[in-house]
């Protein structure tokens, strides 16, 4: 399986969560992986049509370092919020699609900022213009609407 593949499995993973724990409408079987310079995935809302989704998970690269080589004794690594570059890089990034594009934001355990700091970091990064209707983020299998047009 290539890396390509294994990233749309992992994100249609988090939006069938984000879509469950939201209760939004969304039609999961009309879940499709795009190409670049698309957005990730394009789904069906139940009321409103199709809808353009990025993904993006907030890692801090110094846990997905030591997660991505355990070792069996202790480690020591400093930790920092990922959140003003990877959702910085989103928010000017551009995008080809005819339908309304939201943002999923995520976190998989690998960040351990928390929710108190991320959100209002995300909030101070919102200043730029971008393209997104939405920003939601799901974590710790909780939803949050951060921006609404």
């Amino acid at each position: 399986m290539s890396n390509e593949e294994a990233k749309g499995i992992r994100e249609a993973k988090f939006f069938s969560e984000f879509v469950a724990i939201s209760g939004l409408p969304y039609d999961l079987s009309t879940v499709e992986k795009r190409p670049t310079p698309e957005p990730d995935i394009l789904c069906v809302h139940r009321s409103c049509g199709p809808i353009a989704f990025e993904l993006v998970e907030l890692c801090d690269p110094n846990m997905a370092k030591v997660f991505a080589a355990p070792e069996d004794a202790p480690t020591y690594i400093r930790t920092s919020n990922p959140s003003p570059r990877i959702i910085g890089k989103k928010l000017t990034r551009q995008y080809e699609t005819p339908y309304p594009i939201e943002l999923l934001i995520y976190t998989n355990w690998s960040i351990i900022t928390p929710m108190n700091v991320i959100i209002p970091t995300i909030l101070n990064c919102l200043d730029a213009q971008h393209p997104f209707r939405q920003i939601w983020l799901l974590s710790k299998k909780k939803v949050h609407n951060l921006f609404l047009t």
